[in-house]
């Protein structure tokens, strides 16, 4: 019996380790996800300490932001359930959500701003390979779930 209570013990340390593990390193901003206005590369050309210097900066004002889209977002879905007029809820998530892509572009503007000129250039090479990579990923998708018979999901791009 201990022994199973100590292997379940090991099991579940070792599965939040490797969770929080693949948080930390997915990094700051939305964690690394699609909300991120940063392409993956600044991440290795700014320190650590300056992003985090920002985001700790920022902090309050993202909770915020984060904040009012999630409250507009369940007042909507709530008057949408009771039949209610959406109209002003959907302006008010609007406001929300613009809100937050300012907050957004205010952390972009302030850890781009520790690039050189030549690191920016870098970067813009960066984006455009990147972009030119998804593109023909996209199109291979598409072509490979056209060839299955998939048409549907191929026009929708997944």
């Amino acid at each position: 019996m201990k022994r199973l209570y100590g292997s379940a013990i090991v099991i579940g340390l070792l599965i939040a380790g490797c969770i929080s593990a693949t948080a930390y390193a997915k990094g700051p901003g939305h964690r690394g996800g699609h909300d991120s206005l940063l392409p993956p590369i600044v991440r290795h050309m700014v320190s650590k300490s300056h992003i985090h210097s920002v985001m700790a900066s920022e902090k309050a004002n993202l909770h915020s932001a984060f904040g009012a889209v999630r409250t507009a977002k369940k007042q909507l879905e709530d008057d949408l359930i009771a039949g209610k007029d959406p109209t002003g809820d959907l302006a008010t998530l609007q406001g929300a959500q613009n809100s937050l892509l300012a907050e957004k572009v205010t952390v972009a503007q302030k850890i781009l701003a520790k690039l050189t000129p030549a690191q920016r250039t870098q970067v813009g090479q960066f984006v455009t390979q990147y972009r030119s990579m998804n593109e023909t990923q996209r199109q291979q998708r598409m072509s490979l779930y056209q060839q299955f018979g998939g048409a549907g999901a191929a026009e929708q791009g997944q």
